[in-house]
């Protein structure tokens, strides 16, 4: 496969996995405001970013301008970590109003296992994509790693739902971790911007 044929490609999923995230967080959003369920808002909120982000690397993946890619990265950075600060703001509402969702062990399962594999193609691709030296690629899937974390929550919430355990403080703890891991990202992500910006103009 040529370079190009790869980039097409990755441009394809993007966009396919952007539309999803704009789609679902829209009706996350009128979902929350129709039920009055307004941290479901915040939820849609996180998804509509992430959307966001993806909408940043599809819109200038191709540009040859790696000034303009550095610039870009360094807003994603900045999202990232406004989406782990909401993350946290979102599961810390467990701690005040415990909530007990009902999963069955086939599903959890499942869940657990789409995760997990989420969460090491996002770590390959990482490594891949610093290989590459393309900040913008290496970018997304810093957001993609964050995306898998969030995942591994909600794996966390399933598995406990389906042993009948009340696992709302867990899940919050679990969740503000993940939140917390997702700043980090972003702060890595913002360092390694400035670095790269430094270096192309010395």
């Amino acid at each position: 496969m040529t370079a190009a044929n790869n980039g097409k490609n990755i441009k394809y999923v993007v966009l396919i996995n952007m539309i999803y995230n704009f789609i679902w967080s829209i009706a996350k959003i009128i979902f929350g405001i129709f039920s009055t369920m307004y941290f479901f808002c915040l939820s849609g909120v996180i998804t509509l970013l992430i959307g966001y982000v993806k909408n940043i690397f599809y819109r200038h993946f191709e540009h040859e301008d790696e000034s303009l890619k550095i610039d870009k990265s360094k807003v994603i950075g900045i999202l990232l970590i406004i989406i782990g600060a909401l993350f946290i703001g979102y599961m810390s509402k467990l701690f005040i109003w415990p909530e007990q969702s009902r999963y069955g062990m086939t599903v959890s399962i499942a869940i657990a296992a789409f995760s997990f594999g989420e969460l090491g193609i996002a770590i390959f691709n990482i490594v891949r994509a610093k290989k590459s030296d393309d900040v913008l690629l290496w970018s997304l899937r810093n957001c993609n790693l964050a995306s898998a974390l969030f995942a591994i929550t909600l794996t966390q919430t399933a598995i406990l739902s389906a042993q009948a355990i009340e696992a709302s403080t867990y899940n919050a703890i679990t969740g503000i971790v993940a939140g917390g891991a997702t700043m980090i990202i972003g702060l890595v992500v913002l360092i390694v911007s400035y670095k790269k910006a430094k270096a192309l103009k010395s």
